[in-house]
């Protein structure tokens, strides 16, 4: 990539550049920043980050808003993960979550 290009599969969000990530768990291919959905509690979230353990029980960790508005973030075994929940849009991977109060 050339100085002052910016990857195709980038998405901006108040000044901040984040490069979408293709990670494989289990032998599937998760994008960082795409929405999917737990298939045991059909809760669906932005994928942020993954986590592949020597016993084979790799995680996806899903990000969503509860009812206020919190943002809440959730490891999820990727054997209950069913595929893409909601398409992507542009403008970012996932709304901006409202800062947290002390």
């Amino acid at each position: 990539m050339r100085d002052g290009e910016q990857p195709e599969t980038e998405a901006r969000t108040k000044g901040i550049v984040m490069e979408k990530r293709r990670i494989t768990l289990n032998g599937t291919e998760f994008t960082l920043g795409e929405k999917y959905r737990d298939g045991l509690t059909d809760q669906e979230g932005t994928a942020i980050a993954g986590g592949a353990y020597l016993t084979g029980c790799d995680q996806l960790q899903l990000l969503w808003n509860d009812t206020t508005g919190r943002p809440v973030e959730w490891w999820v075994d990727v054997t209950r993960i069913e595929g893409v929940a909601v398409e992507p849009r542009d403008g970012g991977p996932a709304p901006m979550i409202p800062a947290r109060h002390p």
